[in-house]
């Protein structure tokens, strides 16, 4: 339980960055001010400014926006779709749910950052392709989940019940199998989540993601990689966020998943 605490603290520090985006910034996430290039933490700028004299605290929440988006965004596609498709294959069975489940074992051949960058590479670079990317390989894990909740569910006393009453199919599945499983599905999309603004970060460093002006956690690593020498303290301020965000849904995840052990103990 622990664990969910402090995931949840650190979490919640993200989410109040997010909403201070939305409220307003400091100064310009976008304007230059070439005399006050590298300059470090001050009263005017607490975290220092970047090789074009942009406050890096702006730039930091405002990145904070399109990472939280593209992850809850293509999570959540994932999620809604893995999850129908995995319990209509444990539903219905034969030969479509073999066929299902066999397309998601072949998603699970590739690492999500790889299959994200085939899809971006397809599509184009860009933010909404990102959240595609994510989408699609959120898919298999939600499913896979969806698959086995529902055959082990089969042996429930409510679902025996409710195909003595004549319930059909849609019926079932949404109004009785889906929410018995969403607490299985909050554990895998907290840790999804995760995954989503790494791959979201990743993308961004590679140029595949956010683009310029608008500023992102990956990005700004990028742009810091070549100045280290000059300013050793600008890669770490978006590295210590994007460790922030990981470990936070991580250790949430992990903290629920102790709890429903716990309940159903």
């Amino acid at each position: 339980m622990k664990s969910l605490y402090i995931g949840s603290a650190m979490l919640l520090l993200l989410f109040l960055m997010v909403i201070v985006s939305f409220i307003g910034l400091p100064h310009s996430p976008t304007e230059m001010n070439i005399p006050d290039r590298f300059a470090g933490p001050s009263a005017v700028h607490w975290l220092g400014t970047d090789q074009y004299g942009r406050d890096v605290l702006s730039r930091i929440i405002l990145a904070s926006q399109s990472a939280f988006i593209v992850s809850f965004g293509g999570v959540g596609t994932g999620m809604l779709i893995g999850c129908m498709l995995g319990a209509t294959a444990a539903y219905v069975k034969g030969t479509v749910g073999q066929l299902i489940m066999r397309m998601m074992d072949g998603f699970f051949a590739f690492p999500n950052l790889l299959l994200a960058m085939i899809i971006v590479a397809a599509l184009g670079s860009g933010i909404y392709n990102v959240l595609i990317a994510i989408a699609v390989f959120s898919i298999p894990a939600f499913s896979r989940l969806m698959y086995g909740f529902v055959l082990e569910a089969q042996g429930f006393g409510y679902i025996k019940a409710a195909h003595s009453y004549d319930a059909g199919a849609r019926r079932i599945i949404f109004t009785h199998l889906i929410p018995a499983a969403l607490p299985r599905i909050g554990v895998q999309m907290s840790m999804a989540l995760g995954t989503g603004i790494l791959t979201e970060t990743a993308l961004s460093f590679l140029g595949l993601g956010v683009q310029p002006p608008h500023p992102s956690w990956g990005g700004m690593l990028n742009e810091a990689q070549g100045f280290l020498a000059v300013a050793p303290l600008y890669p770490i301020i978006p590295g210590i966020v994007i460790f922030i965000a990981v470990v936070g849904f991580n250790l949430v995840g992990d903290g629920l998943a102790e709890k429903q052990k716990e309940a159903t103990s």
